[in-house]
């Protein structure tokens, strides 16, 4: 799975519920910036182990690097 390939799936997961995301992503910690509720966060997560075969344990989800889709795409690579 390339790069650009976890990019579009947040650009497009985020696009669909109507968050416009900022030019530099890495960065951008959607948990702190409260655009997406428990639910969404979960579907996130849901969708990303679905879409990529991976899994989270709690404690990864706890991490606040994977607060960011800079560190949640690092993440997701790191287990593919």
């Amino acid at each position: 799975m390339s790069t650009q390939a976890l990019y579009c799936f947040f650009q497009d997961f985020f696009e669909t519920r109507g968050v416009i995301l900022p030019a530099e992503i890495d960065g951008y910690n959607f948990i702190t910036s409260g655009v997406l509720d428990s639910f969404e966060v979960l579907s996130l997560i849901m969708q990303i182990e679905l879409e990529f075969s991976v899994s989270f344990s709690p404690e990864e989800l706890l991490d606040e690097k994977n607060a960011t889709i800079g560190g949640l795409i690092s993440s997701i690579q790191a287990k593919l």
